[in-house]
């Protein structure tokens, strides 16, 4: 099985379905037996890009995100993807407003860090401490 590195544009297509040709193109690499790799830093962007450029509420990009990272031929490069789902679902039951918080604590949780350094006295996490400095 290939192994390929997804960027956040071909996922933007494939949620957003905005550009017909090239959501089809998306969803057809998605739905194929190929193993897709991307990072936490996709997910924001894409979670920021659906937010500001179409108009997603928060509780269908959380959602969304969960189906998607569930599939057996998604991989993340730098954090758990169970754990990604975890924080997801957390945050979608705390606030679905901190998706990117809940997706950059799982990045920082998978490095084994003592804890979040922030100035963003919302910022929360489901494992990692947070510390404003």
């Amino acid at each position: 099985m290939s192994r390929v590195f997804i960027d956040t544009g071909v996922l933007i297509r494939y949620f957003a379905e905005d550009d017909p040709p090239r959501a089809l193109a998306a969803a057809r690499l998605i739905d194929s037996d190929t193993m897709l790799v991307l990072s936490t830093g996709v997910l924001i962007e894409l979670v920021h890009a659906l937010r500001t450029q179409h108009g997603m509420a928060n509780p269908a990009i959380g959602n969304a995100l969960i189906r998607f990272l569930s599939r057996p031929n998604i991989e993340l490069s730098d954090a758990s993807r169970g754990q990604v789902i975890a924080a997801l679902m957390w945050s979608l039951s705390t606030s679905a407003r901190r998706i990117p918080d809940a997706i950059i604590a799982t990045a920082a949780e998978a490095s084994g860090v003592d804890y979040i350094a922030t100035f963003d006295e919302r910022m929360s996490s489901p494992a990692v401490p947070i510390r404003l400095i």
